[in-house]
């Protein structure tokens, strides 16, 4: 059975185009991939949406990343709890060089994903 026809109102019969430098096309289409669009989509979507267009994927390797945040964040509220009710008062020294990890871990997250 084929497909409806679309209405008039809803075609695309006009076509604009545009020159783009070799550094703008790679731009337009690394972001189109990640937003899982194509290039013309992505474009239509930058023009005229009003919704912000960061819509990466989320790869596997964040998803390593985001389980171990999640493992790391659970232990220390645990721990927070833990001193918050006078154990373990010794291990302070500890829990700033986990913040300072995660820190770290949340820098290179953010800075691996404003490079892909």
């Amino acid at each position: 059975m084929a497909r409806p026809k679309k209405e008039i109102e809803e075609l695309r019969i006009h076509q604009v185009n545009i020159r783009l430098t070799d550094i703008e096309r790679e731009y337009a289409e690394k972001q189109a991939e990640l937003s899982g669009l194509t290039v013309a989509k992505w474009l239509r979507r930058a023009a005229f949406s009003k919704r912000p267009l960061v819509l990466s994927k989320v790869t596997p390797m964040h998803r390593a990343y985001y389980k171990q945040l999640v493992g790391i964040s659970t232990n220390i509220n645990q721990i927070a709890k833990n001193l918050n009710q006078g154990k373990y008062t010794k291990i302070f020294s500890g829990i700033t060089e986990a913040n300072v990890l995660l820190r770290q871990i949340a820098r290179l997250l953010t800075d691996d994903r404003k490079t892909n």
